[in-house]
């Protein structure tokens, strides 16, 4: 019995063995497969491109001011990008930044009305491998309503209105007598209507359903300068009490524009009454500019507790560059540029007349050597002396005409630039239209004509004057 019980406990031995044996043998292929596992994966770390995963902007802000970031993310941290590696099409100017694994593209100007842009980066490389990869990324910006004003003057006058112009379609959204002035805001239109010589009225419509909107408003009293901020979050007006209430005396009011209903709030210096004769939004910055009635100008934060920064001595705002904090304003007989954000100021040179008959007129500029200007040449005729108007695109480059209007073919009443410097513009009276339309603000007899300043090229005419464009 003991020979059977030492057999059958070498028997036991054996088979322990054995399966100790398996036990390592299994563990040190499993070892091994994890290992040449993770030696794949390691290659495959090292050979992983710093491919591109996301990319943001938002388009609708990038029209209206300049400094918008596109910000594109990789899958790896990447080694500092240069501009020469950078590419827009169309051409904008900007700035790169990068931070591990994020680039950011700021455009220093703003960006184009409805169209397409493609950025693309070539040889980004990771950080931690030898990889490299070529990034390419597009967007569009939002496509732009043009409104205009359609206004009747005399004491049979129809009322006035202002129409949305879409590929030769004109749809009217406002009809109110005597509309000085209307603005665009995020969802809403807001005209100013001072057809009663003792008080003025606010009309709104939202932009896409036409449907009327009551606007608040402090009480009976005359209203004028009724601006909206760039970014169409806010529009104000100046307001002076006439139903014997001396509330407000020449008091800059400022309105949220998501709600009409609420009572508009009155800017203050530090909580003291401001009289303001002329104003405008800062755009990028929640402040205003103000000129006082003693032709004093001041920045003006919207906080409430920020004292106002004097900025000297201004006879007329005129506006600021397109999608910047640079103001262009008049004052002691010349043209000047206050840089808001520097507290720099620097005078413009006049333009110089090009002939003896031929005068250097209106300017809007978009940069300091890049500028809009009417050249008027007078001419006498019988019965008085007519005015041939060049509307021309200065550059640091050279001068383009965008046209010629002759004295028999009408007059121009003004010019200017779209709010992002894109297109330049031009009301021009209609030759056979009353005498009375030169200085009455009337503009039924009157059509804007559209350039867009890249090509030069005319790309719109529509009734009307006072165009303003809005997303």
């Amino acid at each position: 019995m003991s020979t059977e019980l030492g057999a059958g406990t070498v028997d036991s031995e054996s088979r322990k063995g054995r399966g100790g044996v398996r036990f390592w043998r299994t563990s040190l292929i499993l070892c091994s497969v994890l290992a040449l596992l993770a030696l794949g994966l390691g290659a495959a770390g090292v050979m992983r491109p710093p491919s591109l995963a996301s990319a943001s902007i938002a388009a609708d802000r990038a029209v209206g001011t300049a400094g918008e970031r596109l910000v594109l993310r990789s899958r790896l941290p990447v080694v500092p990008v240069q501009a020469e590696q950078v590419t827009v099409t169309p051409a904008v100017p900007f700035t790169v930044q990068t931070s591990e694994s994020t680039v950011t593209l700021r455009f220093t100007a703003p960006l184009s009305y409805h169209t397409e842009y493609q950025v693309a980066i070539s040889g980004v490389h990771s950080q931690y491998t030898t990889t490299i990869a070529d990034w390419s990324y597009s967007f569009s910006t939002l496509v732009v309503t043009l409104y205009s004003l359609i206004a009747h003057r005399g004491d049979e006058a129809q009322d006035d209105t202002v129409v949305s112009n879409d590929q030769g379609r004109t749809s009217t959204l406002i009809t109110a007598p005597g509309v000085e002035s209307y603005v665009a805001t995020r969802r809403f239109l807001v005209a100013l209507s001072n057809a009663d010589p003792d008080s003025s009225a606010l009309v709104a419509v939202d932009r896409t359903t036409g449907a009327s909107v009551p606007v608040a408003m402090p009480g009976t009293g005359l209203a004028t300068e009724l601006n909206a901020a760039p970014d169409g979050s806010r529009f104000g007006y100046v307001f002076t009490s006439t139903d014997g209430d001396s509330s407000y005396q020449n008091s800059l009011l400022v309105a949220d524009a998501a709600d009409l209903a609420s009572p508009p709030v009155e800017v203050t210096a530090s909580g003291q009454p401001l009289a303001v004769r002329e104003w405008q939004f800062v755009p990028g910055v929640d402040a205003v500019v103000v000129v006082t009635p003693e032709e004093q100008a001041f920045l003006v934060y919207l906080d409430g507790g920020t004292p106002p920064v004097p900025l000297g001595p201004i006879g007329q705002l005129i506006g600021f560059l397109p999608g910047s904090s640079t103001l262009m304003a008049e004052g002691g007989g010349k043209q000047l540029l206050l840089d808001l954000a520097s507290g720099l100021n620097a005078d413009i040179p006049n333009t110089p007349d090009p002939d003896k008959r031929t005068f250097a007129g209106r300017r809007s500029f978009r940069a300091v050597g890049d500028y809009l200007v009417e050249f008027n040449t007078f001419k006498k005729r019988a019965g008085g002396t007519g005015v041939t108007t060049r509307l021309a695109h200065v550059t640091r480059a050279g001068t383009i005409d965008l046209f010629t209007l002759p004295d028999d073919q009408g007059q121009v009443l003004n010019s200017g630039l779209s709010p992002n410097g894109q297109l330049a513009w031009a009301v021009v009276l209609d030759p056979d239209a009353p005498l009375d339309d030169l200085s009455s603000g009337a503009s039924e007899h009157a059509t804007t004509r559209i350039f867009d300043l890249a090509t030069g090229e005319q790309v719109a005419s529509v009734r009307g004057s006072l165009p303003v464009w809005a997303s």
